[in-house]
């Protein structure tokens, strides 16, 4: 079995500014709560998330990597440190129209601003990093008949893109209906893979090209428990 905790990072300065921050590197503000993680994206909030409570853990301390480029945020191209709009209803106006008046609103399904991703990209992104980052740790569990326990610090969309890429491999096929957004810095979600028809403690017999049924559950999402009691400073 394989538990995957995702972290979403700590609070950055452009998160307080409310603007658009996909790769812009900002850094954490000061009321940032650190998590810990044995992988994250490269980005300043993401890394310097990881890397506090990595400092935490006893010895030794787990196999990291902080430079995982296919768990960054989406990329907003020239939206990056626009401020956020909302789109009109009563209007049909396109991307580019809002964009010619000095509005940056949400991308349409499959639209993505100049020089940056769109939805569908940044799926495509998910399943390669579930591949590479994830995949490897499900087959080692199996192979040694073991719990694991990894984490990921990443970014809001992007947690919710690794989510609905996990979700996708179970055996039922039944494709994810919730679109697993809106968690808060800090906050933290679960997913628990295990393999189909083995139980947990067998070793299994497993080369990396084999594609073993999987059954994959959605356990926590958004989890902010530990936010309850904490005592913000003054901006």
């Amino acid at each position: 079995m394989l538990t995957v905790t995702f972290i979403r990072h700590g609070q950055s300065t452009d998160n307080v500014r409310h603007v658009w921050a996909g790769w812009a590197d900002a850094p954490l503000s000061q009321r940032a709560e650190a998590l810990g993680a044995s992988y994250a994206s490269p980005l300043k909030r993401a890394a310097t998330t990881a890397a506090f409570v990595l400092a935490a853990q006893p010895a030794p301390q787990p196999p990291h990597d902080f430079t995982i480029e296919s768990i960054k945020e989406q990329n907003f191209g020239v939206a990056e440190g626009k401020l956020w709009s909302f789109t009109d209803n009563k209007t049909s106006k396109s991307l580019s129209e809002y964009m010619s008046e000095g509005k940056y609103p949400a991308p349409r399904p499959g639209e993505r601003f100049p020089d940056g991703e769109s939805d569908e990209d940044l799926a495509a992104r998910a399943t390669q990093a579930v591949d590479e980052v994830i995949m490897p740790h499900v087959r080692s569990a199996a192979r040694a008949g073991r719990a694991e326990h990894i984490a990921l610090v990443s970014h809001g969309l992007c947690i919710g893109a690794l989510i609905r890429a996990l979700l996708k491999r179970d055996s039922s096929r039944v494709a994810p209906t919730r679109e697993y957004t809106g968690m808060q810095n800090t906050a933290w979600a679960r997913v628990v893979i295990n393999m189909q028809d083995f139980a947990d403690g067998t070793p299994i017999d497993l080369a990396d090209e084999d594609t073993h049924p999987l059954i994959v559950r959605a356990m926590d999402f958004g989890r902010a428990d530990h936010l309850v009691k904490l005592v913000r400073p003054p901006v």
